[in-house]
């Protein structure tokens, strides 16, 4: 049985929610973590329609840091959008340097290898654990203040989240299920005690580690055997 909330940590909580709330209402077509991915996308467009016909049209990373910027001027002062941001990056960095490894060892044909593979749970969970965060009681204590009736309003039938360390996996790790609806997610995460920079720390970790473990491949393994136009021959590092 869960230890029942004081009245201080309670309205404290609520405040939380109320904040949330109040920073969705300033952006209506964003009401799940998808919409976001969505709402970056237009952006995206937005910039290669303004860069069209300019010097910049095959500039990536300059159409990149546009894009950011324009995303973070819009939601600048916004705290929920920024921590959903955060989440973002954090997401795609893991997902990249995730991809980036798999490649690598699709490459050398080490896909059963066990010893290079990136665990973002445990990476999130140890740094919350160090800066004193990982708010368990407020995790599952916001779900049960009947003023808010987040149960009711935010089913989530097809998710679990009994234990803290399902939560911080949800948040870490591609889901197949529906997406988070994005009020309740950022509420949650705030409740837990994260902030962006806790998310950006892990999203970093992640890529040093993939790059570490793509360096690691490359000094100790040698490409298989392949044949091309009819001659068989051995890649080396």
């Amino acid at each position: 049985m869960r230890k029942k909330l004081n009245e201080e940590t309670k309205q404290k909580l609520i405040t939380i929610y109320n904040q949330v709330e109040n920073d969705f209402k300033q952006f209506p077509n964003i009401k799940t973590t998808e919409d976001f991915f969505i709402f970056r996308e237009e952006i995206k467009k937005l910039v290669e329609k303004r860069v069209k016909g300019t010097d910049k049209e095959n500039n990536i990373e300059y159409k990149k840091a546009l894009r950011n910027k324009i995303i973070e001027d819009e939601i600048k002062g916004n705290s929920s959008l920024e921590l959903l941001n955060d989440w973002s990056k954090c997401y795609r960095m893991i997902d990249r340097a995730k991809a980036n490894l798999y490649m690598t060892k699709a490459d050398y044909n080490i896909l059963d290898d066990n010893n290079y593979r990136i665990k973002a749970t445990p990476i999130l969970h140890n740094h919350l654990i160090n800066q004193g965060k990982a708010n368990t009681e407020q995790l599952f204590g916001i779900l049960q203040i009947s003023e808010l009736n987040l149960g009711i309003k935010y089913p989530l039938e097809q998710r679990t989240i009994n234990t803290p360390y399902e939560f911080e996996k949800v948040i870490v790790k591609e889901d197949d299920m529906a997406p988070w609806p994005a009020e309740l997610f950022i509420t949650l995460l705030k409740s837990y005690g994260i902030e962006g920079e806790d998310l950006l720390y892990v999203g970093r970790k992640a890529e040093s580690l993939g790059k570490s473990y793509v360096e690691k491949i490359k000094a100790n393994y040698v490409y298989p055997t392949k044949s091309i136009n009819g001659y068989t021959y051995t890649l080396k590092k």
